[in-house]
């Protein structure tokens, strides 16, 4: 086969209900050559299955299996060692993209390594799209300092963007998915390329069709999410980065990264609170709301919130895809 132009890769873990639609809308992209490596982690519910018996006749879709459960970094690393695209591009079991996602971003193809698109948040429990993440923002490069920026009212998170790279970039610097983080692990891998030199390009146009964990529309959790709000992996793993990339840091990028961990160390109480409350242990979430002014000051927001009657708003979207500090979720446990 000829060699495609574009390796989609696919990492999935008991996610039958919806990763037959994923890689539907990556073969359905328009005048692009590409493979699509669906990796499975693990799964015990047929998934692998369903997605051989789905593509049995299409060429253009390898699945490959993990030996057990490893994590989302992990089978993505696994997919980038198989791929053979000149560009390789990350699509999540449970999103979609838009039928010229591919051909849009393409065009950019000699301005960048790295080359994203705005993502359109869509509530799973409410079956609709919720609106853009990213308002007020206009095709550009993206920095350094873009992406270790925590979101506030003047600013987004660009950790979760979801990019198109260069396949002999990230071979080149030894670009992979730390396999031992499981929250915040795209952010991770985002700074590694910018760190190595990688132009980012930004297209303000949501063609990504992005689940998020929690639905801006209907409040409720998405049935696909296997979220994990335990920031500790990515609070060490950044402080890592940070002082392996110090020395040539600019003032700007060092304080960037400085209110980065801030935020993600101010917040750590509430990801302690969100896995409490997923495991019932309400004894834990009593005595984090007794001892973290944080926890205290979130549930008195919220309750005020409910009261006044307000319905989801553009500013809750961000909430739903992750909040302001709590990293993209993944589909793996």
């Amino acid at each position: 086969m000829t060699e495609p132009l574009v390796s989609v890769v696919i990492p999935c873990f008991n996610t039958k209900d919806c990763v037959v639609h994923a890689v539907q809308s990556a073969l359905a992209q328009r005048d692009v050559h590409m493979e699509v490596i669906v990796v499975d982690d693990g799964s015990t519910d047929g998934t692998p299955e369903l997605v051989e018996r789905a593509f049995a006749g299409d060429a253009r879709v390898l699945v490959m299996r993990q030996p057990r459960n490893m994590g989302p970094s992990a089978a993505r690393n696994a997919g980038f060692k198989a791929a053979r695209g000149t560009w390789t591009a990350l699509l999540d079991s449970d999103d979609l993209w838009r039928p010229d996602r591919l051909q849009r971003l393409l065009r950019h193809a000699d301005e960048a390594e790295f080359i994203a698109d705005n993502l359109m948040a869509y509530d799973a429990a409410a079956g609709a799209e919720a609106g853009p993440v990213y308002t007020g923002l206009s095709d550009g490069y993206l920095t350094m300092t873009d992406f270790l920026l925590p979101s506030a009212a003047d600013r987004h998170d660009f950790g979760y963007l979801q990019p198109l790279v260069r396949t002999d970039f990230l071979r080149r610097h030894r670009i992979v998915y730390r396999d031992d983080v499981r929250a915040g692990e795209d952010l991770l891998f985002n700074l590694r390329i910018l760190a190595a030199g990688g132009r980012a390009y930004y297209v303000d146009e949501p063609l990504y069709i992005y689940t998020t964990p929690v639905g801006a529309i209907s409040g409720l959790s998405s049935p696909h999410s296997r979220s994990t709000a335990d920031t500790r992996p990515l609070i060490t793993a950044l402080e890592q980065v940070r002082s392996e990339l110090w020395a040539r840091l600019t003032g700007e990028e060092r304080q960037a990264f400085e209110l980065r961990l801030a935020d993600l160390r101010a917040k750590a109480p509430i990801g302690r609170f969100h896995r409490a409350r997923a495991k019932g242990r309400y004894f834990d979430m009593i005595k984090l709301f007794l001892t973290e002014p944080v926890i205290r000051r979130r549930v008195v927001a919220r309750l005020l919130r409910e009261t006044d009657g307000q319905s989801p708003s553009q500013g809750r979207l961000q909430q739903a895809a992750g909040g302001a500090s709590r990293p993209r979720r993944n589909l793996d446990t």
